[in-house]
């Protein structure tokens, strides 16, 4: 099995290891955008921290290139309910609460949340 590191939701579709829910994400610059095949990571769990093994110059190439192309692409919208998530929930380490929601960004600190499954 190929081992998996996102920065969106995966539910029921890797039986190999997983690191889900990265931030910051591709689409708000998040260095998973500068992500190659065949680049090398670090992964540290004590930590939880992944490293990815490019040198300076390099992403910074990348960096320039993704720029000069637009920045991040977004696929299509498929439906509307991904317009509007995409328009208006804020990035993981901002909680992915609503932008106009923010009041409900610390719920969890308040009392459980709810299963939502």
């Amino acid at each position: 099995s190929l081992p998996c590191l996102g920065d969106g939701r995966q539910s029921g579709t890797s039986g190999s290891p997983s690191i889900l829910n990265a931030s910051p994400e591709a689409a708000t610059g998040g260095p998973l955008a500068l992500l190659q095949s065949g680049d090398r990571l670090r992964v540290d769990l004590t930590r939880c921290e992944v490293t990815l093994m490019v040198d300076d110059a390099e992403l910074a190439a990348r960096r320039e290139r993704l720029a000069a192309e637009g920045g991040y692409r977004y696929p299509d919208h498929q439906t509307p309910w991904q317009e509007i998530q995409r328009s208006m929930v804020e990035p993981l380490d901002r909680g992915m609460t609503l932008a106009p929601a923010t009041k409900y960004r610390d719920v969890a600190r308040v009392s459980p949340p709810r299963d939502n499954h």
